[in-house]
């Protein structure tokens, strides 16, 4: 019966503590105000302030599967290829659809898109998207809040050295590997990655890949341009060991006619020339000759066969993509977002708000 009771009475004296706590919150509710206002009233200038931003998406479906069964049955249709397999050595594609992100985020292809070019609606001119993100592309107040806080010793170092010796685009772009990019050019790449993303879409063979740029019309030209950009890097990896094969098959199919066709008229030659001649090493020479032009033949015609499955091999291997959604200029901001901004900040103010008022009275109580 003790413990029954001894329970009731630290329920009310909980009950107690809390209503004490808001008779405490409410005492002090005019500086809550006053903080909850200024809040507000900080939350709308960030929001005016704040560059607008713009978000431009594609929708791309992705082929997955080889389709080796349907170009099997393709050069069926050419006759005396049915036998060769296709098939044959083609292990799992290590260039899977969860890649593409990071392909997008990889230095090679963000130097590729840098260099590429936009026409802007401001001044209506067409300039590198390099020299749009560095020209006409504003700060938000949180970067500027940070450079010249945590980031002014490093600003003040570079205004003592001076600015670095700019590195061109292009240069950069066909040197090798290791690139030389300048801390600005490494600045600029690592804005445009967090510029563009790309995730998955409702099903597994759909990507959606988005740019958000402060320029609606410059988004949708550039979220266009990286798509080409990576269905272009995702057909030359594909493909590539392919067209290699072709190559190689093609050259050696080339001087297997070159050899081919010197045969021929060397036979035919010997003929015309020793038409009524039947000595016995006329007849030899010719049987020399006959055997090399139908060795050359047999090499010609399967080098030929060859040639017309590496040629398969690399439509094979070609993957298709589909735009189900094309990129369009938006026509509504995405950034900044007013009232979240402004429900921030005023959740933000009346903490700050009800921490004053406890330490107020807090204060006066020790004094």
């Amino acid at each position: 019966m003790s413990e029954i009771t001894e329970d009731i009475n630290k329920l009310k004296e909980d009950e107690i503590d809390l209503i004490e706590v808001f008779r405490k919150i409410w005492d002090g509710r005019k500086i809550i105000y006053i903080c909850v206002g200024i809040s507000f009233v900080v939350g709308l200038i960030i929001s005016l302030v704040s560059p607008k931003e713009y978000k431009s998406e594609v929708t791309l479906l992705v082929e997955t599967g080889s389709g080796s069964g349907a170009m099997t049955g393709l050069l069926q249709q050419f006759g005396g290829l049915a036998g060769i397999n296709l098939g044959a050595g083609s292990g799992e594609d290590a260039l899977t659809p969860e890649l593409y992100p990071s392909i997008i985020k990889s230095t090679p292809f963000l130097l590729g898109v840098m260099g590429q070019k936009v026409t802007e609606t401001k001044y209506d001119s067409t300039l590198r998207v390099e020299e749009f993100l560095s020209r006409h592309t504003r700060s938000g107040i949180g970067s500027i809040f940070l450079g010249y806080t945590i980031g002014l010793p490093g600003k003040i170092i570079g205004w003592i050295k001076g600015k670095p010796k700019q590195v061109e685009m292009n240069n950069v772009i066909s040197n090798k590997i290791p690139f030389k990019l300048s801390p600005e050019q490494s600045g600029i790449a690592g804005t445009l990655a967090e510029r563009i993303k790309a995730k998955p879409g409702e099903s597994a063979s759909t990507l959606i890949i988005s740019v958000e740029m402060q320029d609606p019309v410059v988004a949708a030209q550039l979220v266009d341009s990286v798509v080409k950009s990576l269905t272009g890097y995702i057909i030359e990896y594909r493909t590539q060991k392919a067209k290699v094969d072709l190559k190689f098959v093609q050259d050696r199919h080339d001087e297997a006619e070159h050899k081919y066709i010197k045969a021929q008229r060397t036979l035919a030659a010997f003929k015309d020339q020793n038409k009524n001649i039947i000595l016995a090493s006329a007849l030899t020479t010719e049987q020399n000759l006959q055997a090399e032009y139908s060795l050359a033949f047999n090499v010609y015609n399967t080098l030929s066969q060859q040639l017309e499955q590496a040629k398969m091999k690399v439509q094979e291997k070609t993957p298709v993509f589909k735009v189900m959604d094309p990129a369009k200029v938006p026509l509504q901001k995405s950034k900044p977002r007013t009232s979240l901004i402004l429900l921030g900040m005023v959740f933000c103010g009346g903490l700050v708000g009800i921490t004053a008022a406890f330490g107020r009275l807090f204060l006066k109580k020790f004094n």
